[in-house]
Formats: C-alpha cells, structure tokens, sequence
C-alpha cells in the first residue's frame, strides 16, 4: 500500500533559524522510502489516492484555506486543530493570503500537515503574482500593460522566470497570473492588469510569461510555479467599464473565436495548469457555471484545475441569482466543472453541504473524484510528492536582489513616446541653454506601482526609485538645477504618501532610519536592528528575529525636506489597528494614535476611496496626520515609536495582516495654494516635466471611471502649467490611457510610462536623457474623448463609416503607435510558407514573414514589426484590419538587420464560421506591414493562399 511508503517521520519539530534546515532529508526525512512516488506512473499513484479518499478528503481538496486559519494568533499554527476539527485527518488542499518570506514558516504548515493528515498529501500554496509576488516585499515590475508596450515577449519571459522563481522560493506552487482579459473598455478600472485590446498581442504576452513562469512547464523544478490564468472568460469589456459588469460585446461568437484566443494559447503553450474564472455574466449565464466555458476547456485538453475568484460562488445566489441557496450554488459549481471554493463559504457549511449533495444524489461522487484526481495530477507536477519543503539553500532576499536590474530593464523597455517636437527629447540641457528644470506634478515624487503592489500602491517602499530621484541622477553631469512641486494630489482628495526611502537616513546611510524592534510591547528588550523603510506590513508573522507578534519598535533617523519652496503640509504615521504609534520631528511630538486606547480600527486609508467619500471629505487632512510645514533644504530629526498588539485572529477578506505602518507625508499645501506653488517654480525654469496621470486610488480593481481624462486638480495645474508658454515634456503614468487631446498637442514631448514599477523614476529619466531610446509601443488605442467608446483599432467595416457631428471621429493614438530618437527603413517585405519559399498555405503550416530593417538615424534604437492581416472575403465579416504577428528588433545606428517572424496560420487565422464549425478559410489572405493599428498605408504587403 502507497500509504505506507510516504508516511512522514516527524515526532518532533524544531524550527532554528529563517532557513529550511532539517527538512526533506535534512534531519526530517520524507521517509526513507519515497521512491514510491517514482516507482509508479502518475496516473496508477493519483488512482490509489483517490481511492482511498473520503468525502471530507474531497471537500478539502477543494477549499481554498486562508492562512490565517491555520498560523493562528500568535503564529504558531496553533490553530490547526480547530479549523481542521471536522475532518482532523484529511489534509489541507490548498493555501491562500500567506506570503512568509522566512522558510521555516512555509516548511512548518507543510510539515504539520503531513505529519497530522491520514493521508500525505501536501498542501498546495496559491498566491498573487499579478507583476510581482503578493508578499509586496519583493521585486515589482511594470503592470502587464506597461510589460505588454514592449512589444518584447523574450522580456515578459524573463520577468515571468523571475516572479516564478521568487515566489516558488517562499512556498508558493501556483501563481493566480497571467490576467489575460482583452481590455476593450478604459473606464474599467482593471484595464492596467490587461496586456491591451488586441488578442493576437494579448495571447503571445500570455504564453510568454506564463512559460516564465512554469519555467517552459518544468513545474517540478525548484524555481518554477503553476501559471493560474484569470478571468475566464469575457471580463475585460464589461457595460460601462464596471468592474464584474455584463459583457457588452458582439455576442458568443467574440467570446471564443476572439476572447479566449489568449487562454487556450496559454493553456497549450504556456504550461498553465489552472483557470480562475470570470465574475461577470455573457449570454445570461454566470461565468462560474457557463457551460460554454468547461466545454473549451475540455476541448483544449485543459487537465489542470479550475477555481473560483473571491465569492464568485456565494455571488450566484447573492447577486446573480441564478441559485436559491449555498447548497445550489455548490452544486451548480461541482456539476458545471468548477473545484476550488475561494472565500465562499465556511469550511463547515461546505463541508456538510457537499455531504448533503452526494447524499441525495444531486452531486455524484465521481464528480468530485474526476475534481480531485486533477488537482492531484497538479500537485504530482510540482513534485510535491517528492519533496513539498523549501531546501536550506534558498534565500529569497537574495533571489529578490538578484532582479533589480530587471525591473530596470522592463520598465525601460515599456515606455512609449508619443510625442516629439523641436528636438526637446532627449535632453541636453547643455547644448539646449537648458540651467533650470521643473518637475511639476503630483508624480513628481512619489511611490506608484498601481494595484496588486501594497497598500496604494507603494510596497515594497524600500525598493522604490521615484522620478525626482531618477532626475537628480543627472542633474550634476548635465549642469542644470532641479526643482519640483506636487502641485495638487494623485486624485480628489488628500492622500497618505509615504516617504521615498532616499530621503531617509541614518548614521550617514541613506535608504531608511535605523529601527531597533524589541521582543515585548514597552521597548525595554532589544532584539534586532537594521536599515529599513517604515512603510511595510508583517503578514502574519513577527518581524524578522522576534518571536511574538506583541512588540515594540523604535525608528530614528533624518528626513530631508525635498521641497524648493516652503510648503505647509502634512506629515504622520498610519497604523493597522490594535497598534500605537508617536511620531517625534525633532523632539517634538507631532502625531499620536492608539496611545490613549486601543484603536479596533485602523488610520490607514483604503486603496480605493468611493465616490461619496471623495466628493464629501475632499478637503479633509490624511488620516493619522498633522499639519508640518517643510522648509526648503531643512533635514529634521525624526522618531516613530510603534507597539503592535496582535489580540484577534485574522478573518479572510477582513483582514490578513497582523500589523502594519506607514510613514507618509502629503506635499500639497494645505492652504489652498498649491497650483500657484507650482506655477512659480516652473515659471521661473527653462522648461517643465510634468508629472500627471493616476496612482491605484484611482486605477485599479474597484477604480473604475465614467471620464477619461485627468482628474480635475490635475487638469487644472496642467491648463496653468501650459498657459505659461515654457516647453513641456508631458510624463504620463497610470492604469489606462488618457483622452487629453489638448494636452497631447500642446506638448514639446509626450511619454507614456503606465505604471513602470518598483525602478521607474530611474526608467523615466534614463529615457529623458537619452540614456535609453524609448521603443514601446501602444498597446491599447488612446481616445481624444470617452464618447468615442469602444474605439479599438480592429474595428468592423461598418464602425467608421459615418464621423461624429460633434466631435472627432478619430483616437488620439491608434493601437501599435510609437516613437523613437532615431529612423528607421524598410524592404524587402516577404513571406512564404514553412520555409519552402511557397506562397501556399492550409492548415498546421507555418507562415514566415522577413523584412530587412535599416536604423538610418545615429543612435541605437528598436524597431517593432507589426504584420496586420487585411480585411478579406470571408463568411464571417471581418476587421479591417488584424494584427497577426510582431517582433521587436533592437539595431545599433546605421546598422541593418533582416527581422524574421513565425505566424501559426491554425491557432491565428481560423474563424468560427457560420455554421459554428472552426474553419480554416480557403483564400487569398493579404499581410501588410504597418506602422502601427490606424495605419492606412498598407502598399508593403503580400499576399498568401489558404488552400
């Protein structure tokens, strides 16, 4: 018997250090026998679990448990017992919101797990890798709409590698990423998670980086995770642009010739072994149970596992009404092929529930089986059978350090540059009588990952490179001066923005203050000491070398007022709750929460205020503030003394921290002045950079907008900024693009940053001088104006035929579009079939298309091929246009190079006809060579034929 084979040796555990030692082999063995995993194939070893599996077995295969559940209180998975007591020997199926960056944690659940459950199944850890790993401590790249602007699927492959690699190294095995909805409506709030609207582009960005990070599906290896794709299907058009909305699109037909392109290419080609699904209704039926979605799946040959998004179940009674009560909404969801509850329902009701169901007959228990036996094949994958720990070798700081450069390199190569007039880009302030620079904007100086990066979007703090600090970095070689004003807020209220960390120090080491944590809540035995940013969370842990969550800190050190004009603004520090915090400037105590009673509620503001609060409490000072005036060139003394005292179990989507703190400023004058503060700093400089666009409180999940254009504080700085007559360089970053026409013709210069991640100030600047030669390219078409809406390049015949009375017809910027510092030629534009030089082609054939490139400016620049397939005589009406294939080619100045792109004609160019029969269409099929989606030029072209 298998049972007997992988029983876990493990009578007493002992947990020495932050490392994995003395695990799977290294004083607690796997038993001496684990070869029985190796000694059977995978399917005779899933066999033999499932059969000797209970229903209870099942269930808990199929829940999703919260980490929280397990680690407990005092973070000594002392609740094990209690949240297992109704089946206290199956095993835990699967994990979520648990991200413990010290391995013994992950190594100690895992380990309790085995030893506790009857049978040795390990449990499977899930986490959010959305562009970096939900530890939010560890690298953060550009958001997949920044990623997919490169137009360079070899980088989103190494990025992918790299979250992979991250997040496997802390326990993670199954990363819910990529997001491949096709973003077709801005207002959607999540349009930032997309890779743009097209699916050709959105398919490739998918298997590339879902191939990063199953490492080219070696999901067994040590540094490769199971891609989790989301959200299945039709989410990313939704009536208008709300999140979870209908989808609003040309019917079924869009659905799975046109939206689920991207999943079934990831599926297949990508090594994704999960699906979460979509939130939203198509055709009348909730996304969850759609019958249409389970049969692609298995047409696809999907033999991964399915899971719910976030109360998506509980929402088909609750909100769709689709189901009378939970037990019809499990049933719905077993027999529609759905597996993994999220947060739906307690461990107890689904439990009984689904006893209930197999009981009287509506859930048979082959279902569930057929359901486990997959999440089994999964765990089989990850090698979990063979050894589930973290080995001691692993270090994920050191892994983490070990892709800053990266983050660089991505967010470089996702900047696209919309505008350039008058040679102001690059900048050479020497040469172009340029001694004085405004940085005007409320990007100036901040933090800004978007959403899925910590709170607002600053985590992790420490890592962050803000666009004034990228500046500086060329201030002196160039011989200018830099100033810099915020001029309002990122959105319509005042916010908390925490202090970028290179304005920090202590003992003359800039990055953070110096903090000493003590081991009990009245600072009075010191325990551990470092350099850090106060702007972090503890998860559900300690901080590191502490063992209780109850303690006590102390940060010290210097901030460096940043500001060239005094400003009467804000400064505090905002707590989770069941914390207390004084705030020291100079002696002086400034700010105090928590100190006179426990606070069961927090001072930090959410990511996403709501409309009511904006329009009402717009003037109101950031929680946890006071009012601070920052003097020009002023360094202060600052101290935080912070007690945490962790008295309640966290509860799922309540909260999942133990504790948090962030040290924030606001430097938007509290006087109502701060437009004209920054009006005369750029009045009186050569030229201005101004720093406009959106952060996650108003880009994001839950961010979703009825207008396009900037935020009205925003577009009220900008409309002075302009009035002056200075040259402009327009520094855009945000979730989604901008319908701001008048501004786009009013620049000198024009860049789209997106949100950049963690080393973007330093991206931005290095493409402002000419460091870098920007070579993104839109992903997404950019609207002159939301009534527009939906504009997307790939539009019908039918949809332009007739202009607007009122307004242009027109989008700011097609799909595709992009600039450069350089020049390029083109020729000799061909294509032939499976290398053989045929202009023929039929099904299973790849088509190859090569152009020669010639960089005929004088600098090193990239070119991206876009090959559109022309609108053709087909049984279905057809786009004007269809990007099929691209490849971005860096050429060093006056080089060429002959750019050579592989079309899959089966997986790319077969439609669903009208019989709703998948056909490969016989024909002549026209390929042009375009600059970009809007491109009417199409004379370089040629011309195949399907037969």
């Amino acid at each position: 018997m298998w049972l007997h084979l992988v029983l876990l040796a493990l009578s007493t555990i002992a947990w020495p250090n932050a490392r994995s030692e003395g695990l799977a082999g290294r004083g607690y063995e796997l038993g001496s026998r684990v070869e029985s995993r190796n000694s059977l194939d995978k399917e005779t070893f899933v066999e033999s679990l499932i059969s000797n599996m209970t229903i209870e077995d099942f269930v808990l295969q199929l829940h999703l448990m919260f980490g929280g559940d397990i680690v407990g209180v005092e973070s000594k998975n002392e609740l094990y017992d209690f949240t297992m007591r109704f089946s206290p020997d199956s095993p835990i199926g699967v994990m979520h919101d648990w991200y413990p960056l010290n391995t013994s944690h992950y190594n100690s659940v895992q380990a309790l797990n085995l030893q506790k459950a009857r049978l040795k199944i390990p449990l499977m850890h899930i986490g959010e890798c959305l562009h970096g790993v939900g530890s939010f401590k560890q690298s953060i790249f550009p958001q997949n709409l920044g990623l997919s602007a490169s137009f360079d699927t070899n980088l989103v492959y190494r990025v992918g590698r790299a979250i992979g690699t991250e997040a496997r190294s802390i326990g993670i095995h199954a990363c819910l990423a990529p997001v491949l909805d096709i973003g077709q409506d801005p207002r959607w709030g999540r349009m930032q998670e997309a890779w743009g609207e097209d699916k050709v582009l959105t398919s490739h960005m998918g298997v590339a980086y879902s191939s990063g990070l199953s490492k080219n599906s070696s999901w067994s290896e040590p540094d490769a995770v199971v891609p989790v794709v989301k959200h299945f299907a039709a989410h990313g058009a939704p009536q208008s642009g709300h999140n979870t909305a209908p989808f609003m699109g040309h019917g079924n037909r869009q659905v799975l010739q046109d939206l689920m392109m991207p999943f079934k290419a990831a599926i297949q080609l990508g090594g994704v072994k999960g699906v979460l699904m979509a939130y939203n209704e198509f055709d009348d039926i909730p996304a969850h149970v759609h019958p249409m979605l389970y049969q692609a799946l298995n047409d696809w040959g999907f033999d991964g596992f399915t899971i719910a998004d976030d109360t998506g179940m509980s929402e088909l009674q609750s909100v769709h009404r689709v189901a009378n009560s939970p037990a019809d909404a499990i049933r719905q969801w077993f027999n529609a092929g759905g597996m993994i509850q999220f947060y739906d329902y307690p461990l107890e009701v689904y439990l009984n529930t689904t006893r209930q169901l197999v009981s009287n007959g509506s859930v048979k228990l082959a279902t569930l089986q057929t359901h486990v036996r997959k999440i089994l094949g999964v765990k089989w994958d990850l090698g979990l059978f063979d050894d589930p720990f973290i080995p001691p070798e692993i270090d994920p700081p050191e892994i983490v350090q070990s892709h800053r450069n990266l983050t660089l390199e991505a967010a470089q190569r996702s900047i696209v540059l919309l505008e350039k007039k008058n040679s102001i880009l690059p900048l050479r302030p020497r040469t172009q009588n340029v001694t004085k620079i405004a940085l005007v904007g409320p990007f100036a100086d901040t933090i800004n990952y978007g959403d899925y990066s910590g709170q607002w979007g600053q985590y992790p703090a420490n890592a962050a490179q803000t666009l004034r600090q990228g500046i500086l970095n060329y201030a002196s070689d160039h011989r200018f001066e830099l100033v810099s004003s915020w001029g309002t807020n990122t959105w319509e209220y005042n916010s908390q923005y925490v202090i970028p960390p290179y304005l920090l120090s202590a003992n003359g080491i800039s990055g953070g203050l110096a903090v000493t944590y003590f081991a009990d809540t009245n600072f009075s035995n010191p325990v551990a000491q470092r350099l850090e940013s106060p702007a972090l969370d503890w998860g559900l842990y300690p901080p590191d070398g502490l063992m209780s969550n109850n303690f006590s800190a102390i940060w010290e050190g210097q901030l460096h007022s940043s500001v060239d004009t005094d400003v009467d603004g804000w400064i505090g520090a905002a707590i989770g709750p069941n914390t207390t915090v004084k705030l020291y400037i100079n002696e002086d105590l400034v700010a105090a929460q928590g100190t006179d009673g426990l606070l069961n509620s927090g001072s930090i503001m959410g990511n996403i205020m709501e409309y009511d609060f904006i329009t009402t409490n717009s003037t109101l000072p950031p929680q946890g503030s006071a009012p601070f005036r920052f003097r020009k060139g002023e360094t202060y003394h600052i101290r935080i003394e912070y007690q945490a005292f962790n008295l309640y179990k966290k509860t799922a989507n309540v909260n999942s921290l133990n504790s948090q703190l962030i040290l924030f400023w606001n430097l938007v004058s509290r006087n109502g002045d701060a437009i004209e503060q920054a009006v005369r700093l750029a009045s009186s400089s050569d030229m201005v950079v101004l720093a406009v666009g959106a952060a996650w409180n108003s880009d994001g999940e839950g961010g979703d907008r009825g207008t396009l254009g900037l935020p009205a504080s925003q577009d009220k700085l900008a409309k002075e900024i302009f009035r002056l007559g200075k040259p402009v360089v327009l520094v855009l970053q945000g979730g989604r693009p901008f319908a701001i026409p008048d501004f786009y013709n009013q620049s000198a210069a024009v860049l789209s940053a997106f949100f950049p991640g963690q080393s973007g100030g330093q991206a931005i600047a290095d493409v402002l001088f000419g460091a870098v030669n920007p070579g993104g390219r839109m992903p997404v078409t950019v609207p002159a104006h939301v009534g527009q809406l939906p504009v997307y390049y790939n539009y019908k015949p039918t949809a332009h035929l007739k202009n607007y009375l009122d307004a242009e017809s027109s989008p700011a910027y097609w799909f595709g579009y992009g600039l450069s510092y350089t020049t390029f030629g083109v020729s000799r534009f061909e294509a032939s079939t499976n290398g053989t030089g045929s202009t023929e082609f039929k099904g299973g054939d790849t088509i190859q298309f090569a152009v020669a490139v010639k960089n005929s400016g004088a600098v090193t620049g990239s070119y991206v091929a876009q090959i559109y397939l022309l609108s053709r005589v087909s049984s279905i009406v057809q786009p004007v246009r269809q990007l099929v294939a691209f490849q971005r080619i860096d050429i060093v100045a006056g080089q060429e190079a002959t750019v050579s792109i592989e079309l899959d004609a089966s997986r790319y160019l077969t439609i669903l006809n009208r019989k709703d029969e998948w056909e490969l269409e016989r024909g002549p099929y026209t390929f042009a060579l375009l600059n970009h989606g809007g491109d009417t030029d199409t004379t370089m072209n040629v011309t195949l034929t399907c037969v």
